[in-house]
């Protein structure tokens, strides 16, 4: 039966009486009077809207409106919605929020947008796909049971490619990638045609444009002048506005220029002084040691020319440091007032970021192939050029014995060791843009398994995020993980080969990536942690280093296994946090194309329920103090700690989080520093030099309300609000999240897709 041949009004009554006994009242008269015409869509869509409108007090009405939305979905695949129930597989633990994010984004459609897979067809083409790779080994059939029930489970997600992708006419599956450019039109071009291609797929790419001659720059033949690094990252902007990534998710990109470049000034101003400058960048300078000892000390930096010092972006600092002796200077800057200027843009409208091109080369697992010298579009993994790297992560919220106050060890280590054999199989099946990705990416065949649900474990485990303990917490734990991930990467090796470039690699010689490490007492204080919290630890399984050390030098799979990456749309697909990040508001609006609705924590929302406390007057309150209860002396001090937001934490206990995950990560970590308003531009600076001392492979800093399209005048009722939401200010189809002045109070209003943390990346 064709879907538009039902009548709407008759199959929401139907598919309600069916899963309700009964259909809410008011349901169609308020649906009709929400919906933009009287076709399927609208009316499908408002009769939705109706129902989580009302779910900030009553989670049953959101049940409802996945019900409504799954048999819309089966009735549009299968033609008949009624065997979407009883609900099975990954649709049973499905939120509607994540059904709504696959209908929108992610389920294969037909042209006229109606789907033609189900969620669990999504799940089984996507493992089906990925388990080719397993003929070779004879263990095909068996590998797509398991990856089946990992995925369908919620505990570990894929990339938004591989879910997009896999078994299409164009199988990319990789996330990300580092696209080179020298300096030549013919680069550049050829840069672009590639660029077109991993765009259409919905991945996103990495460029460093120091190898660019500076503006002014004489051109060779034409007698004319260059434009210059900044100039030419407006193409790869205007290309990725035509292309937005196969029409499915907005371009991502990371443009980095090194700390010589004698553009850096131009590069580092191009965001914070004027709006809707190459918004689908996120924009790094790479910075070396040299450079910030330099503004440690207020001393002077060459800036350097590549058209007469070629190779400088593949150069160390001693090494930089010789070539400034060497190369006639184009200017002298003060090193301590680019650092300054850095932090002051960061301050203005978080970008850019810094990356600590020393700290990444140190721990390159694979330097006899090159420096590396860019990172992919939220900086989570360094690349060699023409590199890309395949992503998923664990949802660690879902490895919580709750009552009992225990991590499911076992069954993590379990499952990072299947979802480590997952992302191998990826590679092998994946199609590259260009054969020199390819080749590449079979050379290193680097991987990256991340984690989310950070917050919701803390929360679940009453352990506050701005802690001694959850520092702790996070070290032991990414350690558990990077120790499973690198000895099933050795398994891999026994049973299929070591990746083509190890024997000149670190790990040969019994290095693993993440060596040397920080200290721990440098990030947290163990004198600090608690005994209850020494005592999950105490569960743990013992780890034997030495033998994992000792395997890897007979032979490893992959360069790298693992990468925090932001796991934007990911998490919201699993249900949970995003990835290491805290809650950024725990009461907030959302808005989207098909309506607005109050979003409730669902922790906070379980206690206000058993608390009689679940009205709607106090969610405005909560939401009119910026979505934390830290202030609220009707809440018990155990429940304020647990529950922090991302603007009630200081900046440090931010930057000691992502250093105490980078200890063990192969790749490195993708985490906003989140800070108020109030903060100065010497605290962006001080963070900055933290994130250097402690560790890190970059920063990212973002001052809330830093950005003009974030504050909104909005009205004096939150219902009317809700009912007429005022125009969202989205700069080439990206928004951060936003603030409404709804009377005296400010509430936050974020997108549909926004996923918490960082305020630009989704992957």
């Amino acid at each position: 039966m064709s879907v538009t041949r039902i009548e709407p009004e008759k199959f929401i009554k139907e598919v309600m009486e069916y899963r309700a006994g009964a259909v809410p009242e008011g349901l169609l008269d308020e649906a009709k009077k929400k919906a933009k015409g009287s076709d399927w869509a609208s009316m499908l869509d408002a009769a939705e809207m109706v129902l989580v409108e009302s779910s900030a007090t009553s989670s049953r009405m959101l049940d409802l409106a996945k019900d409504l939305l799954l048999a819309r979905i089966y009735q549009e695949a299968k033609g008949d919605w009624k065997k979407a129930f009883p609900l099975r597989g990954f649709e049973r633990r499905l939120k509607w929020s994540g059904l709504r994010l696959l209908y929108a984004r992610y389920l294969i459609k037909r042209p006229d947008g109606t789907a033609m897979e189900t969620p669990n067809d999504m799940i089984e083409r996507v493992s089906s796909y990925v388990s080719l790779s397993e003929h070779a080994y004879g263990s095909r059939e068996e590998a797509e049971k398991l990856f089946i029930d990992l995925i369908s489970s919620g505990r570990f997600i894929p990339n938004s490619p591989t879910l997009m992708n896999s078994a299409t006419r164009y199988p990319q599956l990789a996330a990300c990638f580092v696209v080179g450019i020298s300096d030549s039109i013919d680069s550049i071009l050829e840069a672009l045609r590639v660029s077109a291609w991993i765009f259409k797929s919905g991945a996103g790419a990495g460029y460093d444009f120091s190898s660019l001659r500076p503006r002014g720059s004489p051109i060779t033949g034409t007698g004319g002048q260059s434009s210059g690094p900044v100039s030419f990252m407006k193409l790869f902007d205007t290309l990725a506005d035509v292309i937005k990534e196969g029409g499915k998710r907005r371009a991502a990109m990371m443009g980095i220029l090194h700390d010589w470049h004698p553009d850096i000034l131009e590069f580092i101003k191009a965001k914070c002084e004027r709006r809707g400058v190459l918004e689908n960048f996120n924009i790094s300078v790479g910075v070396h040691n040299s450079f910030i000892e330099r503004a440690l000390n207020d001393e002077e930096w060459a800036l350097l020319n590549p058209l007469h010092c070629p190779n400088l972006n593949v150069l160390d600092s001693q090494e930089l440091e010789e070539m400034q002796k060497l190369c006639e200077a184009e200017k002298k800057v003060n090193a301590r007032k680019v650092l300054e200027l850095i932090a002051e843009c960061a301050w203005k409208s978080g970008d850019p970021g810094v990356v600590f091109l020393d700290t990444i080369n140190l721990h390159n697992a694979t330097p006899a192939l090159g420096r590396i010298h860019s990172t992919n579009p939220c900086g989570e993994t360094p690349l060699l050029d023409w590199e890309a790297c395949n992503l998923g992560s664990i949802n660690l919220s879902l490895y919580v014995d709750e009552r009992n106050k225990k991590i499911l060890w076992e069954e993590l280590a379990e499952d990072v060791r299947l979802a480590i054999r997952f992302l191998d199989d990826v590679i092998d099946v994946s199609r590259y843009p260009v054969p020199r990705i390819e080749e590449a990416v079979r050379r290193t065949r680097k991987i990256g398994l991340g984690v989310m649900g950070w917050a919701d474990l803390l929360a679940s485990l009453e352990i506050p995020y701005d802690s001694h303990d959850a520092l702790y917490l996070a070290d032991k734990i990414m350690e558990f993980i990077a120790y499973h991930a690198r000895d099933a990467s050795n398994e891999l090796a026994a049973e299929r080969g070591y990746y083509p470039a190890f024997p000149s690699s670190i790990h040969k010689e019994g290095k693993f990536n993440f060596e040397p490490q920080v200290p721990s007492e440098k990030i947290y204080d163990v004198s600090k942690v608690s005994d209850e919290v020494k005592h999950i630890i105490q569960d743990r399984p013992s780890l034997d280093w030495e033998k994992v050390r000792a395997e890897m030098k007979r032979g490893t799979r992959n360069a790298t296994v693992t990468t925090i990456a932001p796991t934007g749309s990911i998490s919201i697909i699993a249900g949970t946090s995003s990835s290491i990040e805290p809650y950024f508001a725990l009461v907030y609006i959302r808005h989207s194309e098909i309506g607005n609705w109050i979003e409730v924590n669902p922790k906070l929302y379980r206690w206000l329920k058993e608390n009689e406390m679940l009205k709607d007057e106090i969610l405005a309150e909560i939401a009119g103090h910026g979505g934390g209860i830290r202030w609220a002396d009707w809440a018990p001090e155990n429940l304020k700690r647990a529950l922090p937001t991302a603007l009630e934490i200081g900046w440090e206990w931010h930057v000691r989080m992502q250093a105490a995950f980078q200890r063990w990560v192969d790749n490195a970590v993708s985490k906003t520093i989140n800070m108020p308003n109030s903060v100065t531009k010497n605290d962006v600076l001080e963070a900055m030099l933290l994130a250097w001392k402690l560790g890190c492979k970059g920063i990212t800093v973002f001052r809330d309300k830093s950005r003009e399209e974030q504050v909104l005048e909005a009205g004096e009722e939150i219902k009317k609000v809700l009912e007429r939401m005022p125009k969202i200010k989205v700069h080439k189809d990206k928004q951060i999240y936003g603030w409404l002045r709804i009377g005296k109070k400010e509430m936050m209003v974020v997108r549909d897709n926004y996923a918490g943390g960082c305020p630009t990346c989704d992957i």
